[in-house]
């Protein structure tokens, strides 16, 4: 029986020291005041070129409200907005005669598609084109397998004579077909690659070479001898590697080497052969490596290889998620809505913040592009006391990924900040009631009562009132209780 009265005893302690713990957790806002203690801007570098900034863009102390907005730019410039000089590099070796699937010879689609190309990158008044065709002359082996056909200009019709005069001169070099004649025959890449790399001023920052090849290079500067592999692809590849190393970005095209064997010498595939010289496509020697078939000419010139000029992708921002993570002093006690939504990609619902966080996807941010959004951190009406004085990070930290930042295994690499706005919330004692007027006494009253009544507020009287049901509730459980052992 005594051990029943302590649990009842403690039980109702219990009770009240939470009762009145609870009550006095959360109180109203209403005579909060609020201020911004430390104003600071999150930044991160995402890139060299990619920057994200969090930081307040506007506030009402009075409101005891903030507005904080997230920025993300990508500060990298399309190359071809600045002084740009590209040459056109064309084969025109025999072989470029074969006809193919679409229909006509080859070097007609590799001609045509050039033009496109020509003819788009010359609307900006930014970029000077040069042309030079190669195979192999009289004297193999030398610079002269190459011709320049046009010097650097801007004009649209002085490139477009240019390239016609290689399809020209190479119709009337097939008309002839003089087996004796070594004109044509070889394919002599470095002479070509060479002689371009001469054509640069040093009046633009952004140089580029697009050759456009059907062949493994046979024939290299200082070697007359027709070798597919040996001297002549180490000359080749050596020339693309110094040429790139000068700063100057090289697009090769390479069509038609399908799964033909070179039996002659080496009894390899010319895909073989090529990536020797070039690499593959998924890691070429330097710059950009297209081995395609015949159909493709025409989309990989007119298409591909003008979209990497004109919008590279290798500054593109791709696969963006910024997760912005809240601390739980402001989850409970601020309201959360947006004031912006993302100009730029998607964000998470604002009805709930999922794991105290929000979670930004930007699928692409171009060149020269900004994404914004912004959001407003409110305090709520009842708010917990506890947080009177102290000063609140109003974010606990910002977290980035994206598939142009990866570690050595090719996994995001998770770019992250604390720094963080800081605010503060202090309660004041609600001011004072004014002193009502003195009222005239009413008669005094000399009946005194045995047991003066004591005066309590409601609140005091309430918990009086529910204590008295609990111990009313535990003396007749105890009554029940010794009832039903007398019985016994």
């Amino acid at each position: 029986m005594k051990k029943l009265i302590k649990i009842a005893l403690l039980s109702l302690i219990l009770i009240l020291i939470i009762s009145t713990s609870v009550s006095a957790a959360f109180v109203s806002s209403q005579n909060a005041s609020f201020e911004i203690v430390e104003n600071n801007v999150c930044t991160i570098d995402i890139t060299d070129k990619a920057i994200f900034e969090k930081k307040i863009i506007d506030y009402d102390l009075e409101k005891k409200e903030l507005t904080i907005g997230l920025k993300v730019t990508n500060n990298a410039i399309l190359p071809l907005n600045k002084p740009s000089e590209i040459v056109l590099v064309i084969d025109n070796s025999r072989s470029m005669k074969n006809t193919i699937a679409t229909g006509g010879i080859r070097m007609e689609a590799v001609i045509d598609s050039a033009k496109v190309l020509s003819t788009e990158l010359l609307k900006l008044n930014t970029v000077n084109l040069s042309v030079i065709s190669f195979s192999t002359g009289e004297n193999r082996g030398t610079i002269s397998d190459a011709e320049l056909r046009t010097s650097l200009t801007n004009s649209t019709d002085v490139v477009l004579n240019a390239i016609d005069s290689i399809y020209d001169d190479f119709i009337d070099l097939i008309e002839v077909n003089d087996p004796n004649s070594p004109v044509g025959v070889t394919t002599n890449i470095e002479a070509g690659i060479t002689l371009a790399s001469n054509q640069f001023t040093g009046n633009c920052e952004n140089k580029f070479i697009v050759l456009l090849t059907d062949g493994v290079p046979n024939v290299s500067l200082g070697s007359d001898r027709i070798l597919y592999s040996g001297i002549t692809a180490v000359n080749t590849k050596n020339a693309l590697l110094n040429i790139g190393g000068k700063g100057i970005q090289i697009l090769s095209m390479m069509t038609g080497l399908g799964d033909r064997v070179e039996t002659a010498q080496t009894n390899k595939l010319y895909r073989e052969l090529a990536e020797e010289v070039f690499g593959s496509p998924e890691n070429p020697t330097v710059g950009k490596f297209y081995n395609i078939t015949d159909s493709e000419i025409e989309e990989t010139i007119s298409k591909v290889i003008l979209d990497q000029l004109m919008a590279p992708q290798d500054e593109v921002l791709t696969d963006l998620d910024i997760y912005d993570y809240f601390p739980k002093e402001i989850i409970d006690n601020f309201d959360f809505e947006y004031v912006t939504s993302p100009n730029i990609g998607t964000v998470s619902s604002s009805i709930n913040l999922q794991n105290n966080k929000i979670l930004w996807h930007i699928e692409k941010l171009g060149y020269g592009e900004i994404a914004n959004l912004s959001y407003k951190l409110k305090l709520k009406d009842t708010i917990n006391e506890e947080i009177s004085d102290v000063i609140l990070n109003t974010n606990k930290n910002v977290d980035i990924t994206t598939d142009k930042v990866l570690d050595a295994n090719e996994k995001k690499v998770i770019i992250s900040s604390d720094i963080t706005p800081k605010v503060k919330v202090t309660l004041k004692e609600p001011d004072p009631e004014p002193t009502p007027e003195p009222k005239p006494e009413p008669p005094k009253d000399d009946t005194t009562s045995p047991n003066p009544i004591p005066q309590t507020g409601a609140k005091i009287v309430g918990i009086i009132i529910i204590s008295s049901a609990i111990i009313l509730c535990i003396v007749q459980g105890i009554k029940l209780y010794k009832n039903n052992k007398d019985l016994k």
